[in-house]
């Protein structure tokens, strides 16, 4: 947890962490972390999830970043959850359908929705949900593995940085965007 700790906190300064955060690779040192922190919730691969997706296997995804990261492109069939929702606000949002599914949420590389899905654990447990995850490596990790992603008009290769510091962590720089893609006839 400390080394989680000093690594998050280095991303707050300008040029400290320099040519080594231009690593994506630094998400499977995150990824460990937070499944070290968050213990509670279970942890998926980007692989496991694909294969989830590809099975129909009752699942429920939960977009936990701002609305301007998710404007910009999410994974398919993602509901957005702000990333400040209480539990109960987190459990009215996924309640209805939540019965026997397994709920996984997701930000940019697994720090806020780690947070949010353990915070969430016993609300969702108690309205039926079968399982919770954080998707390891966020949608980061998803988009550096050139995995589907859409935006309100269709399937786009475009990707929220976050902020400067953190959009190192992507792999395909020339798909970063802080604003949605303008389409022709739009």
């Amino acid at each position: 947890m400390f080394r989680l700790i000093l690594f998050y906190a280095a991303l707050s300064i300008p040029g400290l962490l320099g040519k080594a955060m231009a690593d994506p690779g630094k998400l499977d040192l995150i990824a460990s972390d937070l499944e070290a922190s968050f213990p509670e919730i279970g942890h998926l691969s980007t692989a496991h999830f694909a294969d989830m997706v590809e099975q129909d296997d009752g699942i429920i995804l939960a977009d936990v970043r701002r609305e301007a990261e998710y404007a910009v492109s999410h994974i398919p069939g993602a509901v957005r959850i702000s990333p400040r929702a209480s539990a109960m606000q987190v459990a009215e949002a996924i309640g209805p359908n939540a019965a026997n599914k397994s709920v996984i949420f997701y930000c940019s590389v697994g720090v806020r929705s780690s947070k949010l899905a353990d915070k969430s654990k016993d609300a969702l447990q108690a309205i039926g949900t079968r399982e919770i995850y954080n998707l390891s490596g966020g949608i980061f990790a998803w988009h550096n593995e050139s995995r589907p992603l859409v935006d309100e008009s269709g399937a786009t290769d475009l990707v929220h940085p976050y902020d400067r510091n953190w959009g190192k962590l992507l792999a395909r720089q020339g798909s970063v965007a802080m604003r949605p893609e303008r389409r022709h006839g739009q």
